[in-house]
């Protein structure tokens, strides 16, 4: 049987990480719902296509919304490519296209503070000045994940990044997290995970690394 992870409801120090985990070496994070607050940003990325085409779920609102959370690009256009409005000459390559690109302009215009909050910052300040490992795993795309890297002025907090575009299989696949783990040579037993949907979490948990479920958004 799989442990439960366990949630933050807010973001911790450093010294409570350690408190809890002291053979702590690395920290892996992911990337929208967990670093970034950006999860309602994708969703009006996806809002622009759908009144672009009028495309039309045949289902609820809340249910659209749980059957994407988390989940990587080519995924979201498995599940709505045969939807009402979609092209039918689309393919996973031209829906991403313009939802990253969609999603590039929203950001341009909205302040990262509102998305980024000073708590993670933190962090990830105590993080690298103690020397502790970090790595991005991130099931977006390398153009909206360095955009957003540079927008927030923090990629060279990471030591490690991997994107949708790095991996040959994704979560809740846990490839990518054990090719963070072979990247930073790390025992598995010396990693903190941060995840916040079921498909992250999944993939942290089979990794066998210690996981956080993220509780602060």
């Amino acid at each position: 049987m799989k442990p439960s992870p366990i949630t933050f409801p807010k973001v911790p120090s450093l010294f409570e990480l350690k408190q809890g985990y002291p053979g702590l070496k690395a920290l892996f994070f992911d990337m929208d719902g967990t670093l970034f607050n950006t999860e309602s940003y994708h969703a009006e990325a996806m809002f622009m296509i759908g009144q672009r085409y009028k495309i039309r779920p045949p289902y609820s609102p809340e249910t659209v919304h749980e059957l994407m959370m988390g989940k990587a690009d080519h995924l979201v256009f498995d599940i709505i490519k045969d939807w009402e409005g979609v092209p039918k000459d689309w393919t996973a390559a031209d829906f991403i296209h313009q939802k990253n690109a969609n999603l590039i302009e929203i950001l341009a215009k909205v302040d990262p503070a509102k998305y980024f909050p000073p708590a993670i910052l933190s962090l990830l300040n105590e993080a690298k000045a103690e020397g502790i490992y970090m790595a991005l795993v991130t099931s977006s795309e390398k153009v909206v994940t360095e955009e957003l890297l540079k927008i927030a002025k923090i990629r060279d907090f990471f030591n490690l990044i991997l994107t949708r575009d790095d991996c040959p299989t994704h979560k809740p696949d846990p490839w990518p997290y054990l090719k963070a783990m072979k990247e930073s040579r790390f025992d598995k037993s010396e990693i903190i995970i941060f995840e916040d949907s079921n498909v992250g979490l999944e993939a942290a948990i089979t990794s066998g690394a210690h996981v956080i479920k993220v509780g602060w958004y």
